[in-house]
């Protein structure tokens, strides 16, 4: 069961690096950052470390082109 939570983790997360440069509008609220929260929380509590790390590299990742999109886009 905890398998399949952290893939489900890890697909949030892929899901958050992908859509995280969109703000126009501030869409990357709605789109992408709840996403990247479940994530977020999947790894938190999550008691299996089956990619924990995957999830954690890819957040950082979203992290860092949604802030770098921001500024370009500020």
């Amino acid at each position: 069961m905890y398998k399949v939570l952290n893939i489900f983790g890890v697909i949030f997360a892929i899901w958050f690096a992908l859509t995280s440069w969109a703000w126009l509008y501030y869409i990357a609220l709605y789109i992408s950052y709840p996403f990247g929260v479940i994530s977020l929380l999947i790894d938190f509590y999550s008691p299996f470390s089956y990619a924990k790390s995957t999830i954690k590299i890819i957040l950082y990742i979203g992290l860092a082109v949604s802030i770098a999109a921001l500024l370009a886009y500020r």
